[in-house]
């Protein structure tokens, strides 16, 4: 799925751009058009900050919602999201124009919005908005309308003050980034990270762009050879149903890998995606390629078998090229590559949770979005995957997913096998528990350690040696 993110903004014809995407998608045409109407009466005479008008912003996002395949009722809860915030209309008149569905859409919109909005976001209160979110929202459109919201105002945010956009840019790494990685929806994961990446660190994001442009040639006819290669491979060895795609690993993602790893160190810099149309494909690619190229060990995965716990399945192996290019390919079928990008967004995931069935692999799909009619005949997508993890939360508000009924000890051994080898105790939102405490969404962990232990991770400080000590100090004095 690719997807058209441009609007119009000179001719101002906004209908005719949604209609194409309407069209396209075979949505009912005059029952959106209806919304258009009324959320253009609804917002006349209110322009953005950049001086346009104020209905191009909820189009923009319906046209993207539009080509993602999650239903009319999302497209049109898209244009009417900012009605009730914005506008004197009211839940009631949305019910009663456009159904209760939609008016539940709205209402969760108006709800998450009214929760996260105007206030700054930092190490104290960032767990708070990320608890709301995870257990408050079970509905994934209501999730992916908000993405695209955030998106939206990311792509515009030039006309802001750069108070405001650092306070956006820090949502974005706050709250809204993770939280699109942790349902799967990595087309706006990563897009979010690189606005908010310009923003919070303008000269490490202007001085890796400059080093990128340097190296930019050479990466991209890297690509364009090696591409040909594999596609000189594959038609030899009669693997016909292929697409093959080049990419430059984006700004934030490859800065990460910089820190992480060290200048020099970021082997998946150039990549080749492989889609095919089978598993058993997907595995005869990777024999070719490991027969042809030498492969570092240390940067193989095949989520295809374990896929990752969001759903994400790949094979990932880097290759050793040519004068000392390292190029990671990913190989995985047309329809792991929909879900990959777009999660429970993805016209797979939709058809998942309708009825359809489709190969061994996949069943967490199923779960994630999962089409029930209550009483009221009301669709809902519910975001099962909120029910089977637990998120907690390290003291400096970084989210940690476990399946549920984990332990303060299975937290423990999440973060570093040393840490859990070593555990005496813990506290969980500020209170001493044992570590056998089941943990809960939201919870804010703390492990106490007899022992200091490097986790190797800059962002970590679950380890606090002074309530260490206090414990096995009271445990002493006790026996």
């Amino acid at each position: 799925m690719t997807l058209d993110l441009s609007l119009d903004q000179k001719n101002h014809n906004y209908w005719q751009e949604l209609k194409e995407a309407i069209v396209k998608n075979n949505f009912d045409v005059e029952k959106i058009k209806t919304a258009f109407d009324f959320a253009s009466k609804a917002h006349q005479n209110q322009f953005r900050d950049s001086g346009e008008a104020f209905i191009s912003h909820p189009v923009w996002i319906a046209k993207l919602v539009a080509q993602m395949g999650v239903g009319e009722e999302a497209v049109i809860a898209s244009l009417l999201h900012d009605c009730v915030e914005d506008t004197p209309v009211t839940v009631e008149d949305i019910a009663n124009n456009f159904g209760d569905e939609i008016a539940l859409l709205v209402s969760g919109l108006t709800e998450v919005k009214k929760k996260t909005s105007g206030i700054e976001v930092h190490q104290t209160n960032v767990e708070v908005f990320r608890r709301f979110l995870f257990s408050s929202v079970n509905d994934v459109r209501v999730l992916i309308i908000r993405l695209a919201d955030k998106l939206h105002n990311g792509m515009t945010i030039e006309s802001l003050s750069k108070d405001r956009q650092i306070k956006y840019a820090k949502r974005v790494f706050g709250i809204y980034a993770p939280i699109a990685e942790y349902v799967g929806l990595h087309y706006f994961k990563k897009r979010l990270d690189d606005i908010a990446f310009k923003i919070l660190y303008p000269k490490e994001a202007e001085q890796l762009e400059k080093l990128l442009t340097e190296q930019e040639k050479d990466e991209i006819k890297a690509l364009t050879l090696i591409k040909t290669e594999i596609e000189k491979m594959l038609k030899i060895n009669n693997i016909n149903q292929v697409e093959i795609v080049g990419r430059i690993k984006s700004l934030y993602s490859t800065y990460v890998k910089l820190k992480k790893k060290g200048e020099g160190n970021v082997k998946d810099r150039v990549g080749i995606r492989v889609l095919t149309d089978s598993v058993a494909n997907c595995y005869n690619i990777l024999g070719l390629l490991h027969a042809r190229y030498e492969y570092l060990p240390n940067e193989f995965d095949d989520y295809i078998s374990s896929p990752k716990p969001n759903g994400y399945r790949s094979i990932q192996t880097t290759l050793n090229w040519k004068d000392k290019t390292t190029v990671e390919v990913q190989i995985r079928t047309f329809e792991m590559q929909e879900f990959n990008e777009f999660g429970p967004a993805s016209h797979i995931a939709y058809k998942f949770g309708k009825e359809s069935s489709h190969g061994v692999g996949m069943e967490w799909v199923k779960d994630l979005v999962k089409w029930q009619k209550n009483d009221k005949n009301i669709n809902n997508y519910q975001i099962k995957v909120l029910n089977n993890f637990i998120y907690v939360f390290t003291p400096k508000g970084d989210t940690i997913q476990l399946p549920k009924d984990c332990t303060a000890l299975d937290f423990a051994y999440r973060i570093h096998t040393e840490l859990g080898d070593h555990c005496v105790g813990a506290k969980v939102n500020q209170k001493m528990v044992k570590i056998s405490q089941k943990l809960k969404t939201g919870d804010v962990v703390e492990i106490l350690s007899n022992k200091k232990v490097n986790v190797n991770k800059n962002w970590l400080d679950v380890v606090t040696t002074r309530w260490a000590k206090e414990h096995v100090r009271r445990k002493t004095s006790e026996t």
